[in-house]
This record gives C-alpha cells, structure tokens and sequence, in this order.
C-alpha cells in the first residue's frame, strides 16, 4: 500500500474524540513527564549499547538497577532491540516537543517532522531484520483497522477488540 493511500485510510479510523473529562490536564502532564524521563534513560542506554557512548555519571540512568539479572541480551537479533530503543527514543522527542507547546512554546513543526524522519529510520532497520516492508505492514494495519471499524472509527470497537480476528489477519499477512 502506498503512503497516499495509506494516509487517507487510516484517517478513517482515526478517534476525533478528547476525553479531558476523563483525563484531567494535570494527569497528561504527569504521564508526559514519566514518558519523557523513561524516554531519556532509554536513550541513554541505546547510545552506550549502540554507540559506545560512555554513561553520564550524573544522568539519572546510574539509579537504574545494576544489580544481576536474568535478562538474555541475546535472544534476539541486536538491530531488533536497536530498532525498539530508538523508536521509542524518538517518540520520546516528539512527546517533548508535544508537552513544550501544550506548556506555550510554539508548535515546532519542522522539528516534529525531523522526528517522522527519525522514526521512519528505526522503522526501516526493523523492516530490514523482519524481511518485510513499510508497504506490507500498512496494507495489514487497515485491513485490521478495518475490521476493527467497519465504517469509521466508534469508541466502543476501540476498546472491544476481537484481538483472535485481528490476529487471523496479521498472520495472514505474515510469511515464513
């Protein structure tokens, strides 16, 4: 699917929805806050696994557990785990971007766009390590938005999913 076409249907499924009576302002802000700090460490950590930058000894990653764990750095192919870290790390930057404006600064659209660029990298190192495509993987997210929303979006399908059917659909756009 291409980029244009992926655009216009997912706009279908979009929620246009704001719940501030149920989510207050300060309570975005805290979990922006919590997002953006987890966000940092994540970043921290992505730069010394990755790219061998030293830990800063006063960036808050040295309260981080240190103690031993069970963790099994190599179950998984190290550009997968690159790949998660800098989406993630990226996403983060946009949620700092986000918050700075809800808080008056203006909206930096170029930098937000910077960091669709950035994300677009990440997306595409974990493409490569799935032997997939940007195409395949936005033909299979409408298909189960689709089916998830058969006319457009509605509140109630987004939080009773049939997750087997979403499933059945992405297996079936999975091969090997």
């Amino acid at each position: 699917m291409d980029s244009k076409t992926y655009l216009q249907a997912s706009a279908r499924t979009a929620s246009t929805q704001f719940h501030e009576d149920i989510v207050s302002p300060a309570m975005l802000e805290q979990a922006l806050h919590d997002a953006i700090s987890a966000g940092q460490n994540a970043d921290a950590i992505k730069k010394s696994l990755f790219y061998g930058k030293a830990l800063d000894a006063a960036h808050p990653t040295q309260s981080l557990q240190t103690a031993d764990s069970n963790l099994n750095t190599q179950a998984l192919a190290p550009d997968v785990l690159h790949a998660a870290l800098g989406l993630y790390t990226e996403a983060t930057e946009l949620l700092e971007a986000v918050l700075a404006t809800m808080q008056g600064q203006n909206f930096d659209a170029v930098n937000a766009f910077e960091e669709c660029g950035d994300i677009e990298w990440y997306l595409a190192m974990l493409y490569r390590n799935l032997n997939r495509s940007p195409e395949e993987a936005k033909a299979a997210n409408i298909k189960k938005l689709m089916a998830r929303y058969p006319e457009k979006f509605e509140h109630s399908q987004a939080v009773e999913r049939d997750l087997e059917k979403e499933r059945e659909i992405l297996e079936s756009h999975h091969r090997g």
